[in-house]
């Protein structure tokens, strides 16, 4: 399981590049409805968020004994480092280099280290291999995010065939 789950983080810059290649920079900028997030606030949150919410997190069970992981509001996160104001390709590119770096750094954590637990703050009790799972679920999470949105730009332009589909 941990194989796929290299592959998950692994892969997901790349398809994330190849999801948004086309995309007119409105549709990127466009929130599909106003409770979801544009696709550039979903490339800035995941590229906010690869060291605070995921290796830090990792790297403080890995050092410390059951260390305190504090949870933060991705929301308020949002508004706060101004997602939507943020170019969603340089977002991207950044992210791309977390990644390889985290990567890197992943593929050095030795099988019993794994097993190490800190608390998160809502949550409980995390191991770090909880942990990697997490982070590719959040990738696969903001990856369907991002064609759920793209759907949103196409249904409108589906003359009747909408009556064959519903927007969740």
């Amino acid at each position: 399981m941990r194989d796929m789950v290299f592959a998950i983080l692994a892969s997901t810059p790349a398809k994330l590049r190849q999801e948004v290649r086309e995309m007119p920079p409105g549709a990127i900028k466009t929130r599909p409805a106003p409770d979801k997030w544009s696709v550039q606030e979903i490339l800035a949150h995941i590229e906010d968020v690869e060291i605070p919410g995921f290796r830090e997190r990792v790297e403080m069970i890995l050092k410390e004994k059951n260390p305190a992981l504090a949870a933060f509001d991705q929301e308020a996160r949002a508004i706060e480092k101004g997602y939507q104001r943020l170019d969603a390709r340089k977002s991207l590119d950044s992210f791309t280099r977390k990644r390889r770096e985290s990567l890197k750094w992943l593929r050095q954590i030795k099988p019993a280290q794994w097993r190490r637990t800190g608390t998160h703050h809502t949550v409980g009790r995390m191991s770090a291999g909880e942990y990697l799972y997490e982070w590719a679920f959040h990738d696969l999470g903001h990856l369907r995010q991002i064609m759920e949105a793209k759907r949103y730009l196409l249904y409108p332009l589906m003359g009747n065939m909408r009556h064959y589909y519903k927007l969740s």
